[in-house]
């Protein structure tokens, strides 16, 4: 069986022309822009990754993601895990943000930020509570980003 040559369609030619396919075969499945290189996801995943405040996104569950991933942030020992306060701040007057997607070590001081996780109302934590300290230490000690990330998986994200 012999093909037609589909060059020499003149439908098939306006179909390509409307699509933007300047070479034939053109194609492209990851965009670089939009989607995490492999050595970006191995910093993000190991060391972190420090990242422009403005090329953070906000999700609609006001989780904070870089390209096609959820991720923390950090700044002085707090790891800010949604669009609270304090984030809007930092993403606003810092040049460069540190991030990733990892466990971040123990720390008696710093930790999760509360507020993000009260923004998220992260199983049911709310401003109210947040006054009372011994809840606050509480939840810095049991806090577990692996659990986290069951409600919330960091990555892909649609």
């Amino acid at each position: 069986m012999k093909l037609p040559d589909f060059l020499q369609d003149e439908a098939f030619n306006r179909l390509r022309q409307h699509m933007g396919a300047t070479e034939l075969g053109q194609f492209e499945l990851f965009d670089p822009s939009r989607q995490l290189t492999w050595s970006e996801r191995e910093a993000l995943a190991g060391p972190g990754l420090n990242v422009a405040g403005n090329d953070l996104r906000v999700l609609k569950d006001k989780t904070l993601a870089y390209k096609n991933s959820r991720v923390w942030v950090e700044q002085e020992g707090v790891y800010h895990l949604a669009y609270c306060q304090p984030m809007q701040s930092l993403r606003h007057h810092r040049p460069q943000l540190h991030t990733g997607t990892s466990e971040w070590p123990a720390s008696k001081e710093g930790g999760v930020c509360l507020e993000c996780l009260a923004l998220l109302q992260y199983q049911g934590i709310d401003t109210r509570r947040l006054r009372r300290t011994e809840f606050v230490e509480q939840m810095r000690e049991h806090f577990s980003l692996q659990e986290f990330c069951r409600e919330y998986p960091f990555y892909p994200i649609v």
